[in-house]
């Protein structure tokens, strides 16, 4: 609204400008230097709010994509609650308490935003997207099999897929999920989303 109010207001500035004495060559160029403001002012506001819109967008398909991810987990964990990994230690699709990042979700993205740096090639190249790391979170909160998965029908550069992945298996001691009171292995998942500016 501010943006508009802006314009409305270079635009009076303009007509007034143009009604008032007598049009020399220096109010003609006063004149076209207030049009060319009004242009740019313009022209700023048509990119903000081009920016805006594509934020929007990759917001809301980072939320439909974590929907749908959540939808797949929960229909996993349904199947079966455990599975054993690769050392033979039990590992919960989903713990009665999930685990958490130490301070929370806010702390968590903190982190993210701190550590993560945008792989120059795909800055480059404007390559943008979201990464679902998915990890194992153990029962003394320290992660381990740090994997990225695809959403269906979407693939993601793999310089995204190694930086997320490096980041998170970087990560400080999570608090780990519970089970019957007990601290357990738990199996966790985080959406990254990498966006130019």
């Amino acid at each position: 609204m501010n943006k508009s109010l802006q314009v409305v207001v270079l635009l009076c500035a303009f007509v007034a400008l143009q009604s008032c004495g007598s049009k020399t060559s220096e109010n003609s160029d006063s004149l076209d230097s207030t049009a060319t403001a009004a242009e740019d002012v313009s022209a700023d506001i048509e990119n903000t709010e081009d920016v805006a819109v594509k934020h929007a967008r990759i917001e809301k398909e980072r939320i439909e994509k974590a929907e749908q991810r959540a939808l797949a987990v929960a229909e996993k964990a349904k199947a079966n609650l455990t599975y054993k990994d690769a050392s033979g230690k039990t590992v919960y699709n989903k713990a009665e308490i999930d685990p958490s990042f130490t301070g929370g979700e806010k702390e968590m993205k903190k982190y993210l935003r701190d550590n993560l740096k945008y792989p120059e090639a795909a800055r480059d190249s404007g390559i943008e997207g979201t990464v679902f790391v998915d990890f194992v979170v153990d029962e003394a909160g320290k992660v381990r099999e740090v994997v990225v998965s695809d959403v269906l029908g979407e693939r993601v550069d793999q310089a995204l897929k190694d930086e997320s992945i490096r980041v998170v298996a970087a990560m400080p001691t999570w608090v780990a999920g519970q089970q019957h009171g007990k601290s357990v292995d738990a199996s966790f998942s985080i959406p990254i989303t990498f966006e130019l500016n």
